[in-house]
């Protein structure tokens, strides 16, 4: 078998992406040729997004990513006739915009037609891309996928696709979660952020992934502010309760204005993507307080902080569910706040997103009615706390085992743990906080504060 050939450092990987699963393949002329495009962008997730946008509806497209951070400009040697079309990002970096290389490259000859994308746009900024020799611009937040499909086809001509390689949009029958999420899109369309303008993204790195969602440092283009995006990848969804999920806690966060409460900026939904714009925490979350030792003092303040937050979002009828040390992040000035509201539900819903019985939140943190599926209210996000205040006392948490069922079984059954000798004195408020049944416990985050001031 032969070794795979190398790819040159001037010539970045091709990458062709196959009709989506739940569409019928689509049948190509024998005598049609695919179409090539390039996109140069220094953020890679903005090119993946936009590579699965032109798959998504020219299926016969293959995409190349270059990225001008990573490979420089290319060189005198760089054969543009390779592609049919560029889509070029205005901020490239290096002191240098999409349209400098534009005016620089066009003039070598067998340029391809460009279009240019930007962050920041205005009219004059499009007549002057289009004076210039752009074919058409577009806004980074305008993007979706029926827009830029359309733009290509029209760059290049309709007769350049057969039209019998145009995917349609997926009926009832052969899609039923993706019609679903086509009406969840139209249901919430993206908010105008702040006097009617939309803000732009520029993603710096990953810091976080979960099941159906990755979490990215980034920075907010109109003022270079950092901040945190949650960013679900719509087309990989296949259950719609997922997306449901994400609305819900973009919706709740949106609502709640506290200082002890993650900040929120904006939040969308796409064809391809839901996004969430949050605060971002400089000094990272409890858990990695816990591993290096927490003292006496700065539990009992950081419990304080956490009765402040709790009592926001339960006055706001909304109970976290998932609250535990990697969800309580600390600002740059050292600031406390809840953060990530994934699957918190309002008191006054009448249904929720699982079926009933169904088991949500994380095993070392749950109240007992919720690890018997039961319904929950405010003094289940105080169980949790609970468990939280014995880890920051005890350095370990109160209840261990080799499985999920085993720790569902020990909330629900086992005698609460003993605190340290050094810190016995604490625990009347952990037998309060970790009581089996949910009328034995604080019955609300107010005097759950009573008691920390009476201590």
């Amino acid at each position: 078998m032969a070794s795979p050939q190398p790819v040159p450092e001037n010539e970045p990987k091709t990458a062709h992406h196959p009709p989506s699963p739940v569409t019928p393949p689509s049948v190509e002329s024998a005598g049609a040729r695919r179409v090539r495009a390039i996109i140069i962008d220094d953020s890679r997730e903005y090119m993946a997004m936009l590579r699965r946008m032109l798959a998504d509806t020219l299926p016969r497209i293959e995409v190349t990513e270059y990225d001008p951070d990573q490979k420089g400009k290319p060189g005198a040697g760089f054969d543009w006739s390779t592609y049919d079309i560029v889509l070029i990002a205005h901020q490239i970096g290096g002191g240098e915009t999409g349209l400098d290389w534009l005016v620089e490259f066009r003039d070598r000859g067998s340029f391809p037609p460009t279009i240019l994308m930007t962050a920041r746009g205005d009219d004059y900024l499009a007549a002057r891309a289009i004076k210039l020799g752009a074919c058409d611009y577009i806004r980074k937040q305008d993007v979706t996928t029926a827009r830029i499909g359309a733009m290509v086809t029209a760059a290049l001509g309709a007769d350049r696709f057969d039209e019998t390689t145009v995917r349609e949009a997926p009926s009832e029958r052969e899609a039923p979660h993706l019609v679903v999420l086509q009406r969840l899109i139209a249901a919430h369309p993206p908010p105008q952020a702040i006097a009617g303008q939309s803000i732009g993204y520029r993603f710096v790195r990953l810091i976080g992934q979960g099941a159906s969602s990755r979490v990215y440092l980034a920075e907010r283009t109109s003022d270079g502010s950092s901040l945190v995006l949650k960013v679900i990848d719509i087309s990989d969804v296949e259950d719609v309760q997922v997306v449901e999920r994400f609305i819900r806690e973009a919706e709740i966060v949106s609502r709640l204005h506290n200082p002890y409460v993650v900040r929120f900026f904006d939040y969308g939904l796409t064809e391809t993507y839901g996004y969430i714009a949050m605060e971002f925490f400089a000094r990272g979350d409890l858990k990695q307080r816990i591993e290096r030792g927490v003292d006496v003092d700065d539990a009992l303040n950081y419990l304080r902080h956490i009765a402040c937050g709790l009592e926001a979002i339960h006055g706001a009828g909304i109970v976290h569910r998932d609250l535990k040390p990697g969800n309580i992040m600390f600002r740059g000035d050292d600031s406390l706040a809840l953060a990530d509201f994934g699957i918190a539900r309002r008191l006054d819903q009448s249904s929720e997103l699982t079926n009933h019985g169904s088991v949500l939140g994380t095993p070392n943190y749950l109240s007992p009615e919720q690890a018997l599926g039961e319904p929950v209210d405010a003094r289940a996000d105080l169980y949790s706390t609970g468990v939280i205040l014995f880890e920051m006392l005890a350095a370990r948490k109160p209840f261990r085992a080799e499985s999920a069922a085993a720790l569902v079984f020990q909330h629900v059954h086992a005698e609460i743990p003993a605190l340290p000798a050094p810190r016995r004195a604490f625990q009347p408020l952990v037998d309060r906080l970790l009581a089996k049944r949910p009328e034995d416990r604080c019955q609300s985050a107010s005097e759950l504060s009573a008691l920390l001031e009476a201590i």
